[in-house]
């Protein structure tokens, strides 16, 4: 309804002697339009033609609270449905706890994000007839916002700056940490858009020096699972423990892992995910060693673990007693962390009824002989209630990162600092030996994303150092669709004048070996050349174009070359996989080649067109997906070629031809997107001139010269070879199995490569998502072929003549005998190819 349509009606309604009204409505929490899930909630409505109007005006519960005020109800409240849950008049605890009996449920995130962002409204026009408690004039205030002002500054000698990097990886959620080595860290399991996964992630922090020693990845063997643990437990190796497949069906399965490899140890007492995990110190057979403490957690059926165990590596598993726990609520998707040898930090979490947990927990572990857990409630820690959040140990402090809270979190305060402030600095790793209680105090870092917030929800999180790495994480936001986060966030803290290493970022690690290789490839079908030397490939040429003439004098040496340092646009900085799915709509149809093998073959035909939505497709090439998008005209596919500016209006004004190229955009024939998953393209010529950009990720290209095209098994009337000319290296990086000359060299994101009418080339992707975009051009001063020509790849007038001209030839030589005929066209043929070799050398 129009804003002021119904305004209108509400200022009718007020003047009714005994009116009531009550409005549900969509909402920003605390006015933050910026937050993922509002954007999907908005674009949702959007792409339906039916946009939100009100929520721009009135955007934060208060201000619909003042709203109906302001109308002239007596009293007015607004309070989200998120807010409407936690309250006990509204929703008996019994039944929020007899909800799980029903459908196992463990979307809470999901349904705090959805129930946050819907407000409902009652306002009365005579008092005490409200059902809700009154807020009167005097009283509005936004519904379980807390000001952060009395918090310590986060500016309290430390600096912050947040860097981003493409994540070539996939879309991951609730996955487990695993430190792969100091300057390796990998995220393992968790789910997909597809199901529970069972591979890993890795990353690399990029400008540090690589250290030799790392711990494998959880092998394959280990079942897929979500919402597990893996904790270090020192001498490099790790603990995984539990997890869960589905809501109702939780795992007791536990592994330990180290340089050597992983192997099963002692199962979980019970099936656990959700739990809680972290290392402490204990005595064991023959020293000091270091346990794992797994407290909270759900079990098969949901039902809320609230015992505390301790894994030993020589005793297993043993169960806790906990002292001092009158108040101590069991939960789970709470989160915990060490602060001390034997001495932590609990906090957050969720009840059985489905309410979020209160206060932070002080836990120590006591006596050697038999353990038991010291519970101690900190009021002194004031901080709100959150499920799902990441704990992590940095040299400025715990680091609390995201999850869901009692209302939404703000991005200020999405990440906080717990400081011990008689420490001047907390080493991650080693553990003070002390017991002691210490003051600690909280501050937001009050980070500020820009565009790209990532979703602070089944992420994961961790320090080394002063570096945080954020990663992974998305959510369902039920019928708006889904919303991941396609980056890698690098946070540096530097207190008390340290450097920070902002120099380092963690990066995918496109290095790593794949967790699996399918047994077919997809190279059976090519054998591998002979054992010769292959030609070593020519260096390609590269330049920095100063004017328009010197692009021309470069085109007329027929040779490929790349440009570097043009100006194309913004694109190359703007168009991550999470910024394309905002600006471009994910919901879009595009046609998209889906491949069986790395390598696509246009006359095998390995590859089907699919029609599937944009954001799925950038969703599945991130995630390692063998997709290829080649654009089309949006307007009229089979009739005209397609073009950049007029088919992706919401990106035309990131991409633009420099001046220098001003004769590609006078020539211009096409200009088709492109976006690729790991997986290569056939090898081919373009009878039209190409300019590439390169505008995110980067390849390996390799070109041929027209003369070698006999060499590649192209047939009459095609333009395509059936041969993988990186059939020895699916990476594209090594050599080329063809012996004859050729020219490779890395695109990488900024680079524009000249491509010469009929060179063959093709390409191999170096990471999960490539980015370009062709301009075709027509260089030539004649002999195109008449007609439409939607693709620029129908071959020259003078070759489709000569080919009629050789059906008439062959047909002059009818009624002669086999033999005499047969000689004569071998004579015609050495005389053509004669001319041709003139022609090529000579210039004649």
């Amino acid at each position: 309804m129009d804003v002021r349509a119904a305004d209108a009606l509400i200022k009718w309604a007020a003047r009714l002697n005994d009116g009531k009204f009550c409005l549900l409505e969509q909402c920003f929490p605390g006015g933050d339009e910026k937050h993922p899930f509002a954007q999907k909630m908005l674009q949702h409505f959007d792409n339906l033609n039916t946009p939100l109007r009100c929520v721009h005006t009135y955007p934060a519960p208060q201000d619909q609270q003042s709203r109906f005020l302001n109308a002239g109800f007596y009293s007015a409240r607004a309070r989200t449905l998120w807010d409407i849950w936690h309250d006990s008049c509204f929703m008996d605890p019994k039944l929020r706890s007899h909800l799980n009996s029903v459908e196992p449920f463990d979307e809470w995130e999901e349904f705090a994000l959805f129930s946050s962002h819907y407000v409902l409204v009652e306002a009365v026009k005579i008092p005490h007839t409200s059902t809700m408690n009154d807020t009167q004039r005097s009283n509005i205030s936004s519904p379980g916002s807390e000001a952060q002002d009395d918090a310590v500054p986060p500016s309290n000698g430390m600096s912050i700056e947040i860097i981003s990097s493409p994540n070539h990886r996939r879309q991951r959620k609730f996955g487990a940490i695993t430190i792969c080595s100091k300057t390796m860290i990998g995220m393992h399991g968790g789910i997909e858009s597809k199901g529970r996964m069972q591979t890993t992630d890795r990353y690399r922090l990029h400008g540090a020096e690589a250290d030799c020693e790392r711990l494998p990845a959880p092998p394959l063997n280990i079942p897929a699972r979500a919402c597990h643990t893996i904790t270090s437990v020192g001498g490099g190796r790790e603990l995984l423990v539990g997890g869960r497949t589905s809501p109702d069906e939780a795992m007791r399965g536990c592994w330990l892992g180290g340089v050597d490899g992983w192997k099963t140890v002692h199962d979980l007492p019970k099936p656990l995910y959700r739990h809680c995990a972290a290392a402490v110190s204990v005595s064991d057979e023959g020293g000091d060693a270091v346990g794992v403490l797994i407290c909270g957690g759900r079990s098969t059926g949901g039902a809320i673990n609230g015992a505390w165990y301790l894994w030993q590596e020589t005793k297993g598993w043993s169960e806790l007693i906990v002292s001092n726990h009158s108040t101590y609520e069991p939960r789970f998707g709470a989160t915990m962390a060490a602060t001390r040898v034997r001495q932590g930090l609990l906090l957050g979490g969720m009840t059985e009824q489905g309410t979020l947990c209160d206060g932070v927990w002080e836990w120590s572990l006591e006596k050697d002989d038999s353990p038991q857990i010291w519970l101690r409630r900190r009021p002194d820690i004031d901080i709100r209630p959150r499920m799902g959040a990441c704990l992590t140990q940095s040299t400025a402090g715990l680091l609390l990162i995201g999850g869901v809270s009692s209302s939404l979190l703000s991005e200020g305060e999405e990440i906080l600092c717990i400081r011990d402030l008689h420490d001047e600095a907390i080493d991650p790793g080693s553990f003070q030996k002390s017991n002691e209680g210490h003051s600690m105090a909280v501050a937001p870092l009050k980070l500020d994303f820009g565009n790209s917030r990532p979703l602070l929800v089944g992420h994961a999180a961790h320090a080394t150092g002063s570096n945080l790495l954020v990663v992974g994480g998305g959510a369902v936001c039920f019928s708006f669709g889904a919303h991941w986060n396609y980056e890698i966030w690098t946070i540096h803290l530097s207190d008390n004048g340290r450097s920070s290493s902002s120099s380092q970022r963690w990066v995918t690690d496109t290095n790593a070996q794949p967790d699996f290789r399918p047994e077919n490839d997809g190279q059976a079908e090519y054998p591998k050349v002979p054992t010769v030397r292959p030609a070593d490939p020519k260096d390609i040429l590269r330049v920095k174009l100063e004017t328009a003439e010197d692009f021309d004098r470069l085109v007329n040496l027929s040779r490929p070359f790349i440009m570097e340092n043009l100006d194309i646009g913004s694109c190359t900085k703007a168009w991550t996989a999470g910024e394309l799915l905002k600006r471009v709509s994910p919901d879009r149809i595009v046609t998209v080649h889906q491949a069986q093998d790395d390598n696509m073959n246009f006359q095998r035909k390995n590859f089907q067109y699919v029609k599937k939505p944009f954001g799925e497709f950038i969703a599945d090439c991130t995630s390692g997906s063998k997709q290829y998008m080649r654009s089309l005209s949006a307007e009229k596919p089979a009739a005209q070629p397609a073009n950049f500016h007029i088919d992706f209006p919401e990106l035309r004004d990131d991409f633009h031809l420099p001046e220098q190229l001003a004769v590609v955009s006078r020539n211009e024939h096409s200009s088709p997107f492109r976006i690729s998953g790991p997986v290569n393209m056939w090898l081919h010529y373009d009878v039209m001139a190409n300019v590439l950009s390169q505008i995110g990720g980067s390849k390996v290209v390799a070109l041929y010269p027209p003369s070698d095209a006999l060499h590649f098994r192209i047939p009459p009337a095609s333009s395509t070879s059936p041969i993988n000319v990186f059939a020895d290296d699916t990476h594209g990086r090594g050599v080329i199995t063809d012996p004859h000359p050729h020219i490779r060299a890395t695109l990488n994101a900024g680079d524009v490569l000249y491509i010469p009418p009929t060179w063959l080339h093709t390409a191999a992707p170096m990471e999960n998502l490539s980015i370009s975009i062709n301009v075709f051009f027509k260089s030539l001063k004649t002999g195109y072929a008449a007609g439409r020509d939607v693709y620029g790849n129908r071959d020259l007038q003078p070759y489709e003549n000569g080919r009629r001209a050789i059906e008439k030839i062959v047909k002059s030589f009818d009624g002669l005998p086999k033999d005499i005929g047969g000689a004569y066209l071998e004579r015609l043929a050495e005389e053509l190819k004669s001319k041709a070799i003139a022609l090529r050398e000579n210039g004649d």
